[in-house]
């Protein structure tokens, strides 16, 4: 099962990583044509009708929904731990989507941030792949309101940031607090499907409340597009959801949370070498280019 949401997960980063490399295209030029709408609470809201008549941006859309469902069969099939942190590759997939747009090849910078994500991957996999997971439902709602105050109290401080880059990067961190909550709400709402039947499932408030989280978060992820450069929003989004997801994962569903000293320091060292890539990865030249060509 492990290898199964493994394979699963690095499906839904691959389908990820080429929706937002399309829609941040689009959702961009069509934030620079509005102008500067600093101060304004998600005025990407504003362009949706012209997102929605984009060929570009709806095929940006068409994977995000094929990335939702590799991402929730993964989910359902392993650790909310091990599959949120195998979303940190999409920063390693917009390598190449980068260099068919701008003929330049990786740089030694983007290698060494791939190799450092892989093997921070591996030893995280290796560490906990065969942990049990049960599903707490008590913790569900103190976590659902732990998230949303972060979010906005995220939106809060992005909206008072004079710098663009800020902005992005906080409004970019916001969507990757609501994809962790979509996530969480994922394995809820799957374990009732198998447990207790769809009717149930239908008719109880955390598939509503999947509805919600996801249509929030990807509002969030086109506001921080729209904002800012793909580089800036992508990792802002990419550290946040796996680093959230570890934690709503080990209050809800971990039956053996890590509580020996090697346990920990393994976590640790995964987590450091997953970083350090991840930073490398985020201000690769190639994706910077990439990200200021013209759509």
């Amino acid at each position: 099962m492990t290898i199964l949401s493994t394979i699963l997960g690095l499906l839904a980063a691959a389908l990820f990583a080429a929706a937002a490399a399309l829609q941040h295209r689009v959702t961009r030029a069509v934030a620079q044509a509005r102008g500067d709408t600093a101060g304004h609470w998600l005025p990407v809201l504003g362009t949706a009708a012209r997102l929605l008549r984009s060929p570009v941006w709806l095929a940006g859309l068409g994977c995000n929904v094929l990335g939702f469902a590799a991402h929730a069969s993964a989910l359902h099939t392993g650790s909310i731990a091990i599959v949120q942190a195998l979303l940190a590759v999409q920063l390693m997939f917009a390598l190449p989507m980068a260099y068919t747009r701008t003929g330049r090849p990786p740089a030694a910078r983007d290698w060494l941030g791939t190799a450092a994500v892989c093997a921070g991957l591996a030893v995280l996999v290796l560490a906990r792949g065969g942990v049990a997971q049960t599903v707490r439902r008590e913790p569900l709602p103190a976590v659902l309101l732990a998230a949303i105050v972060l979010i906005l109290v995220l939106l809060a401080v992005a909206r008072s940031r004079p710098g663009r880059g800020a902005r992005t990067a906080l409004t970019g961190v916001a969507a990757g607090t609501g994809f962790s909550t979509t996530a969480v709400l994922t394995v809820v709402v799957a374990d009732q499907l198998a447990t207790r039947g769809p009717l149930t499932a239908a008719l109880d408030w955390p598939l509503s409340a999947l509805a919600l989280s996801g249509l929030v978060a990807a509002v969030l992820a086109q506001e921080a597009f729209g904002s800012g450069s793909l580089p800036a929003a992508l990792t802002a989004m990419t550290v946040a959801d796996p680093v959230l997801s570890w934690l709503w994962g080990a209050l809800l569903f971990d039956e053996a949370p890590p509580a020996s000293l090697a346990a920990l320091w393994t976590l640790a060292l995964a987590g450091a070498a997953i970083a350090a890539g991840v930073a490398l990865l985020a201000y690769s030249p190639t994706r910077r280019v990439a990200s200021d060509a013209r759509p």
